[in-house]
């Protein structure tokens, strides 16, 4: 895994970490359960200091990006796709229509849900 920064850019380091790990897991380059290096070894890797990965990790934890298991490791938490959430969608419509709800009734619904949710 190579994570890159940039030592003379204004945003910080830990933000620049946390920016590269979520682009890289939603690229695909990290996949759910992979291993992310330890502290130490990531702050070594970058020339920066161990607090500032470990904030990094903390924030990226508080998100749910990332999972720390002690003296497991850190690990690549499982996110949900757009393309899972789709599925998941479609089958909801579906159960819909076996239920005897036509289209009518079903955009109905949904824009009541969403109007409940924004306003």
């Amino acid at each position: 895994m190579i994570i890159q920064i940039e030592h003379n850019s204004p945003v910080p380091i830990y933000e620049q970490l946390i920016l590269e790990i979520e682009r890289m897991i939603k690229s695909g380059a990290l996949k759910e359960n992979d291993s992310l290096p330890s502290i130490r070894q990531l702050a070594a890797q970058l020339d920066v200091a161990i607090n500032t990965v470990a904030r990094a990790y903390q924030e990226l934890e508080r998100r749910g990006v990332i999972i720390s298991n002690g003296r497991k490791g850190t690990f690549v938490k499982h996110t949900r796709t757009t393309e899972s959430n789709m599925r998941d969608f479609k089958e909801m419509i579906i159960e819909l229509i076996k239920q005897g709800l036509d289209k009518k009734e079903i955009e109905q619904t949904f824009n009541n849900s969403i109007n409940q949710i924004f306003n």
